[in-house]
């Protein structure tokens, strides 16, 4: 039987597709070399800044751009020397004419054949429509959760308050009573610091979450997120008697994304799980390697489960399955997948009514 020979594509068909794409595809391209100046800037790029080819190549990114980001935030140096992708899902340039541009934007390093750094090249799209009803419907979802945490996150802070009261006191009365004894001092104020501490990162972890930041992808360790995100959500847990159960894997590679908004993505998850248990109900987070190229995270509950005619409804915006006060304004979901795409993230929901439900994410590692 002869073999079917395998066609692939030479220099030449490889440089029309990618003339092809670069001059086709809707984001605007440019690289710049180690000075910093412009070598390609693709069609795409023109049409968003308004700015000719031949306006910009040889001259350096920021004269062009004149971005806030070239003064206080250049990926630049970052990039050239570490070699890690950066992403920023808002920034602003300055048009041709002036003009404010809304964009999103991905650069990256780029090396020759010998595996040589040879400069930074940049992905960006307009996002000027979009942006301000991205930020809305973050920011009215964002403050619906926190309606929800406030109680608990008094509850949680007043607990250590009323360890370093007690302890204070108990220091006062021994000191009434000349019964100065230098350890017992030392063990209790340490105890009142950690308290301290405690109260301090608890109230720091509540503004970090509620403040309305931009987006800033870095690497991160979803581990240590989860563990920054569990103490907000104490109180619901000790309310409903809640078991929760945590599994990690050994090793747990990290991830390239925005600590902020993958907050408020586990927030709405396990919160969502919290409430669809009966008292004494289960719970489990588990985080895990798969391979070397993606993080596996799930959160389950045996709660009551979701219908299966609504399973396929529950990114839309504005639907909810859930009733009664605990019912919102249906935007969670919608916004956790939006969340989790933005990092190249997948998302998959699974439930039984009466049995449970398990919310599977996949992201990829850096």
């Amino acid at each position: 039987m002869k073999q079917r020979k395998s066609i692939g594509l030479n220099t030449a068909a490889m440089k029309s597709l990618f003339d092809g794409l670069l001059k086709n595809m809707n984001g605007g391209v440019f690289a710049v070399d180690r000075d910093m100046k412009i070598q390609f800037f693709s069609k795409a790029a023109e049409w968003i800044t308004g700015y000719s080819r031949e306006e910009v190549l040889g001259k350096t990114c920021y004269e062009i751009f004149k971005a806030k980001i070239c003064e206080e935030g250049c990926p630049f140096e970052n990039i050239i020397k570490k070699g890690i992708p950066i992403k920023k899902m808002s920034m602003v340039i300055v048009g041709k004419y002036g003009s404010q541009i809304a964009i999103s934007r991905t650069a990256f390093c780029l090396k020759n054949s010998k595996g040589k750094t040879t400069g930074m090249a940049a992905i960006f799209r307009d996002t000027t429509e979009l942006q301000n009803l991205r930020q809305q419907l973050l920011q009215t979802e964002k403050m619906a959760v926190m309606g929800q945490l406030a109680a608990g996150v008094a509850h949680e802070i007043n607990n250590p308050i009323n360890g370093i009261i007690t302890y204070i006191r108990l220091l006062l009365k021994k000191l009434d009573e000349n019964k100065v004894d230098p350890e017992t001092w030392k063990k209790n104020l340490e105890l009142v610091e950690r308290e301290t501490k405690r109260i301090g990162r608890l109230v720091k972890n509540l503004l970090n979450f509620s403040r309305k930041t931009e987006p800033e992808f870095r690497p991160l360790s979803l581990k240590h997120l989860i563990e920054e995100t569990l103490p907000l959500l104490h109180d619901q847990f000790l309310i409903k008697n809640v078991n929760l159960t945590k599994k990690y894997g050994n090793t747990i590679p990290d991830i390239l994304g925005d600590p902020n908004q993958l907050q408020q993505v586990l927030l709405n998850l396990i919160l969502n799980a919290v409430q669809a248990v009966e008292d004494q109900g289960r719970v489990s987070i588990s985080l895990a390697a798969e391979s070397k190229s993606f993080v596996h995270l799930d959160i389950w509950d045996n709660g009551v489960g979701i219908p299966q005619e609504d399973l396929d409804k529950l990114f839309e915006p504005f639907f909810t399955s859930k009733t009664g006060k605990q019912a919102g304004v249906g935007l969670g979901l919608s916004i956790v997948k939006k969340i989790v795409t933005a990092h190249n993230g997948r998302i998959r929901i699974q439930s039984e009514l009466n049995k449970g439900t398990a919310v599977s994410i996949r992201f990829p590692t850096l």
